[in-house]
């Protein structure tokens, strides 16, 4: 019961830092008028915060695999609390930056600490869904980004700021603390040192390594389209698409994008079943991808595959129930963060490249989207296939990622 309390625990821990990470953009122009900071220097503090997360996240999981998640997790919110009260109250570009890359790299740990959890206290079968309800919640996040700002104000940045810092610490570093003070005595004496004792830890297979290639490979296809075309920025710039009707497709995505990874969580329970789930997916997103950059269908009708492009994006999330049925036992964290950064570093990568064509491409010219994102959708159906053609084997007894934990029961 403690465990699956500090996996809710991560799970608010995520949405907290999708919430901080693109709450950003609706309060940039307020800081930049305040401080007076630049517009490459507001780019570069909002690039501040994915990169050292990404950097941090393979080293972060492996230390947690070897660690005490509820420490980590403690640890983790204090830092990102106490970075988002300093980069509130910071009057120089120097201290915003500092504080926001304290605030990525602390953030580093939710989203590992959160797998190893699962599959700690969830029976394996349901592993797959934990994944898709966890990612799920970028959207909740970047909703709850913009609702907030609507609340208190674009100009209110620091009040903002602070507020998500305290909610932080009310909402994770708290519960979890009691959840330490509350156990009992051989857990207080436990939890004291903040890595475990050494041990040997199992060596990757061929197969294995193989088989996390390609889930880094899917994953940075199905993020490569959530950060480089799927806010429709690309696609409402070169066909004209009126605000209302671009945030209204924005919304549909998002929606089809949950929708995609819970349903493709909860189909991916069982192995045999993955293959043709994420083949479907990529499929679709390939369909869809092709009925939006139609000129024939009328606008109203947009909806439909937008929302169908969400759901095939969705599919990447069985890329980290995939790779970590074909890991060692007890690097489930170290295996999740992997997968991670792939697709975070190329959804930075496609985001740069959204701004390319836009800056290269007239008005209504989608030749490039075509070209470019029609080869990424070839990409992720090769890849789909790939994987479908060699099923990973089923393992109904599979090891949870702490070798001393108590297996879970239905």
């Amino acid at each position: 019961m403690r465990d699956r309390l500090l996996w809710l625990f991560s799970l608010l821990f995520v949405l907290w830092l999708v919430w901080v990470e693109t709450g950003f953009q609706y309060y940039e122009r307020a800081l930049g008028t305040d401080l007076l900071v630049r517009p490459a220097g507001l780019a570069l503090i909002a690039g501040s915060f994915l990169v050292p997360y990404g950097l941090v996240q393979v080293p972060v999981g492996r230390l947690i695999d070897r660690g005490r998640v509820e420490l980590w997790l403690l640890l983790a919110a204090l830092v990102a609390a106490s970075c988002s009260v300093v980069f509130a109250r910071s009057e120089t570009l120097m201290g915003l930056l500092l504080s926001r890359i304290g605030t990525g790299m602390a953030c580093a740990v939710a989203f590992p600490a959160s797998a190893v959890l699962a599959r700690r206290t969830l029976p394996t079968h349901r592993f797959a869904l934990a994944m898709g309800c966890t990612d799920a919640l970028v959207g909740l996040g970047a909703a709850l980004a913009a609702l907030v700002p609507l609340l208190l104000g674009r100009s209110a940045w620091r009040g903002l700021v602070l507020l998500q810092g305290l909610s932080l610490l009310l909402v994770v570093a708290l519960p979890v603390l009691l959840l330490g003070v509350c156990s009992n005595g051989r857990a207080r004496v436990e939890s004291l040192p903040i890595s475990a004792s050494v041990v040997n830890v199992p060596r990757w297979s061929r197969g294995g390594v193989l088989r996390l290639i390609q889930c880094c490979l899917l994953y940075a296809w199905g993020l490569g389209f959530v950060f480089g075309m799927a806010q429709y920025g690309l696609l409402s710039t070169l066909k004209g698409w009126s605000s209302p009707l671009m945030e209204g497709l924005t919304l549909t995505m998002s929606i089809g994008l949950m929708v995609g990874m819970v349903g493709s969580g909860a189909l991916g329970g069982r192995p045999q079943r993955r293959g043709r789930v994420l083949l479907l997916g990529t499929l679709l997103t390939l369909l869809s991808l092709l009925l939006l950059l139609a000129s024939w269908i009328p606008q109203p009708l947009l909806q439909l595959p937008a929302l169908t492009f969400g759901i095939g994006m969705g599919s990447a999330v069985l890329a980290f129930p995939i790779a970590e049925a074909s890991a060692p036992a007890g690097q489930t964290a170290m295996t999740v963060s992997i997968v991670n950064t792939c697709g975070t570093l190329m959804g930075g990568v496609m985001t740069v490249v959204s701004g390319l064509i836009l800056q290269a491409s007239p008005s209504g010219d989608l030749s490039l989207v075509l070209v470019i994102y029609g080869a990424l959708a070839l990409f992720g159906v090769a890849m789909a296939g790939w994987i479908s053609l060699n099923p990973e084997p089923v393992d109904a007894a599979a090891i949870p990622s702490r070798p001393d934990a108590v297996p879970s029961r239905e």
